[in-house]
């Protein structure tokens, strides 16, 4: 990828795009729930253009972000995100990643470090999806975080990319520097080992 705005843009972190097809725990797209909601999106749609918007669209508008709930506790695994119908952008972007496989689409992860608006001096991690488009050959970013109150994020297929967080390299803000597999194994302790909610809040994590 290349650079915009002198921020670097995350790389794959893997040449083999069969490693962004894998069904795993987290990403479990093999799940029928999951299968048969993306099915059901996809139901007469061939453009592969048109196939990527309704499931960005569909995790984007029709999950919520968790913080808009308040849950008891927050989800991690896409089925459960399905499930439940909401996750921090870190789970929903297990469910587009999901949706996006069964599609046939290679997705991945990343993640960019921002500075934390409620905890000044410290910084937190916000996630979102990157997915190798065939068209182009080229990895594009997706954000289906989806917050109320947050910017309204896009499906673009190019450069500039609408996510909810870009870094600013002056406050020390940047990407991290690949395109994972997999979620970050610190996102998903968090997100599946915190007593309730309000823990994972109080301890977003800032680095892999």
């Amino acid at each position: 990828m290349a650079e915009r705005d002198g921020v670097e843009l995350p790389v794959p972190e893997s040449e083999d795009l069969g490693r962004y097809l894998e069904d795993t725990i987290t990403v479990d797209w093999q799940t029928p729930t999951v299968m048969e909601c993306a099915q059901d999106l996809l139901a007469g749609l061939r453009d592969p253009e048109d196939r990527l918007r309704r499931l960005f669209s569909f995790v984007r508008d029709e999950i919520a972000h968790s913080l808009d709930r308040s849950p008891v506790r927050a989800t991690c695994r896409a089925s459960e995100v399905l499930t439940e119908g909401h996750g921090l952008c870190y789970a929903k972007s297990h469910l587009l990643a999901a949706l996006l496989r069964i599609a046939g689409l290679p997705s991945g992860f990343g993640y960019v470090r921002v500075a934390d608006a409620d905890r000044p001096g410290r910084f937190v991690l916000h996630g979102f999806n990157a997915v190798r488009w065939p068209a182009t050959a080229e990895w594009i970013l997706l954000d289906a975080s989806g917050r109320r109150a947050g910017p309204r994020t896009e499906c673009r297929l190019s450069p500039p990319f609408s996510l909810a967080a870009w870094p600013d390299p002056e406050a020390g803000e940047g990407f991290l520097p690949f395109v994972y597999r997999r979620p970050g194994k610190r996102v998903i302790d968090l997100l599946e080992r915190a007593p309730d909610f309000a823990a994972v809040i109080r301890n977003l994590p800032d680095a892999l």
